[in-house]
């Protein structure tokens, strides 16, 4: 076989083949990945549901269709009588320490925090990743002392907490407490911990309005 000569318009062409099965080929990887990540992405709200309405508890619900409304994604979960058992909300805070941060939380009818998941993040891994665990746990109990004690030198400072799970946003402070809230931040994670708690607020207003953060806000700028 001949050898193509080496000029500009071979080596045009050369490139142009090259560029063209490359593409075919991407659009191939696509066409064949593109099913199981959507099924994989499907599956993952699906746990993220169940696991922020139901936790624990064992019953059949349905869910409604999903409703996208400025920014947020809203999943009603049903029993099977057709009674709201809650909403699953999907909320994304851009002002995480690696960009944004995505959570699921899941509200009873009234608005109590059922639970979470933190569906992306770009948080470094053992600090600000934290939040996918930290925010359902108690903090430590505080030491106990005698009585006695007690009298001379006070109780002890009582323990912070950084659980969110059974809080309701309308009615209690849901920012951190070096800010005057109820919520002790992540351990050298305050940025992670900010974010996180103004996706969960959001949340909770996309569906029953005013948070408690926004009332007391709101009174500040008054005074």
């Amino acid at each position: 076989m001949k050898k193509l000569e080496s000029n500009i318009v071979n080596m045009a062409l050369s490139l142009t083949l090259i560029a063209v099965v490359a593409a075919g080929a991407l659009a191939w990887v696509n066409n064949v990945t593109s099913g199981p990540i959507e099924e994989i992405n499907k599956q993952a709200i699906d746990n993220g549901i169940r696991s922020v309405i139901l936790g624990d508890r064992d019953i059949e619900f349905t869910v409604e269709a999903p409703v996208e409304r400025e920014g947020f994604v809203f999943h009603n979960v049903n029993d099977m009588n057709g009674n709201l058992i809650g909403t699953a909300v999907e909320s994304t805070d851009k002002n995480g320490f690696g960009g944004d941060l995505k959570v699921m939380v899941g509200f009873d009818p009234e608005g109590v925090i059922l639970g979470y998941t933190v569906l992306e993040h770009s948080e470094t891994p053992g600090l600000g990743a934290q939040a996918d665990s930290w925010f359902r746990q108690e903090s430590a109990e505080a030491a106990s002392q005698p009585a006695v004690l007690d009298v001379l030198i006070g109780s002890p400072a009582k323990p912070g907490n950084h659980n969110i799970i059974g809080m309701n946003p309308g009615d209690d402070m849901m920012t951190v407490s070096k800010d005057g809230g109820q919520v002790d931040a992540i351990t050298a994670s305050t940025i992670t911990s900010k974010a996180f708690l103004r996706a969960v607020n959001a949340a909770y207003k996309s569906v029953f309005g005013y948070t408690a953060a926004d009332a007391v806000s709101g009174a500040s700028s008054q005074n």
